[in-house]
Order: C-alpha cells, then sequence, then structure tokens
C-alpha cells in the first residue's frame, strides 16, 4: 500500500514527494464559478448550508479559447472572456490544486481534498469532505465569491416546485407521500438557509461590571 501527502500546487511552488501514481497525466486547471452555482449542504445534523460549486477551465491548448504558445498553453485570454461573462476565476494561490507525479510521464492534477490511496496496483480515492466545505465557506467569508442573490434560490426552489408538482396524484402512495414530504422539508431548509446567511451579524453586548 503506498500513502500520498497531498499539498497545494499553484503553478510555481514544488510539490512534496510522492510515489508515482499510476494513472494518466491530465492538465493543471483553473475553478470557475457562476453566480447560479450553488448547493444545499448537509454540514451537521439538521444543519444545511448553500456552499459554491465550480466548473473547471484546463489548460489545453485550442481548447475553450487556451491558446498555444512557445511557453505552453496560456489561458489568459480565456480567463477575460469567462469573467467578462460573469464568472470568477478562482486564484490558484487559494490552494485547490494537488498534483502527484505519474508512472506514464507527466502529473495528474486534481481538487486537493480528493487523496489517493494505492493498494497494489488499484487506486482508491478518498475525499475530504469537511475540507472542503470550510475552503468553500472561507472564499464565501472573504468576498472571494459573493454570496448569491435571492433569484438564484428562487430557481432552485422553482425546480424543486415542477418536481412536487409530478408526484402530487400519486401522494396517495406512502412512498410517494414521504418523498414529497421531504421534498418540502428541502424546500423549507433551502429558504431558511439563505435567509441565515444572508442575516447581519450582531455584536454580543458586554456586561458593564459595577464599581
Amino acid at each position: 500500500m503506498s500513502t500520498f501527502t497531498p499539498t497545494t500546487w499553484t503553478g510555481t511552488k514544488a510539490s512534496a514527494q510522492n510515489p508515482k501514481l499510476k494513472v494518466f497525466p491530465n492538465a493543471p486547471f483553473y475553478l470557475l464559478h457562476h453566480p447560479f452555482s450553488w448547493e444545499l449542504v448537509e454540514v451537521g445534523e439538521g444543519d444545511w448550508e448553500w456552499l459554491p460549486t465550480f466548473g473547471q477551465l484546463f489548460e489545453i491548448a485550442g481548447v475553450n479559447g487556451v491558446e498555444d504558445t512557445p511557453n505552453g498553453p496560456d489561458s489568459t485570454m480565456s480567463r477575460m472572456r469567462l469573467m467578462d461573462n460573469g464568472q470568477t476565476v478562482i486564484d490558484r494561490e487559494f490552494g485547490y490544486i494537488a498534483r502527484y507525479e505519474t508512472t506514464y510521464g507527466g502529473y495528474y492534477y486534481c481538487m486537493r481534498w480528493d487523496v489517493p490511496k494505492v493498494i497494489g496496483s488499484k487506486v482508491f480515492w478518498n475525499n475530504d469532505k469537511d475540507g472542503y466545505n470550510d475552503w468553500r465557506r472561507e472564499l464565501v467569508g472573504l468576498g472571494i465569491i459573493d454570496k448569491p442573490e435571492i433569484e438564484v434560490i428562487q430557481s432552485k426552489i422553482a425546480l424543486l416546485d415542477r418536481k412536487i408538482d409530478r408526484r402530487l396524484k400519486l401522494q396517495h402512495i406512502p412512498e410517494i407521500k414521504k418523498e414529497i414530504d421531504g421534498l418540502y422539508a428541502l424546500k423549507k431548509q433551502m429558504r431558511e438557509s439563505f435567509e441565515a446567511m444572508h442575516k447581519p451579524k450582531t455584536k454580543s453586548k458586554s456586561k458593564s461590571k459595577g464599581a
């Protein structure tokens, strides 16, 4: 069994030494966030939170506007176009990429929270879900990603309403009724989590000590 230590790769800093991974190499990437890309995540028992989701821009020449240059693929213009279209490009300095040298030559790039484990000749991947959620939450807290607007949540609730409507005519079936109740509970949680996210933080008043 081979163990791996995930370390961030920002494009310049060298990775820590790990055993070579038996996977095919791929290309480095940037994470992209669209204003409508949010998911409701259960972060604790009965505790839900809206967290951002991401797309990826792989630096492959000729794909998605990435240019081929003498120094290798250059995604500068592609990233600028994406930002002009309302997307947020997350800088690699926020430490979301890990890379592993492969047995086929080159590197395999992945999210830092996806950690490989090799048993025999097979590669398994473990995901640090809590660490990833903490990082996503931090991006919002730092203002790198703006909190979702109410229209974003309303659009997701509308999709949920359509799902409920398709099941209402079968609600006399116990299993379907249970599913519908779960969807209504999810709809309620969507609203409450949004309200909690935008609720102003109040400073606790300290009690003055008597003389």
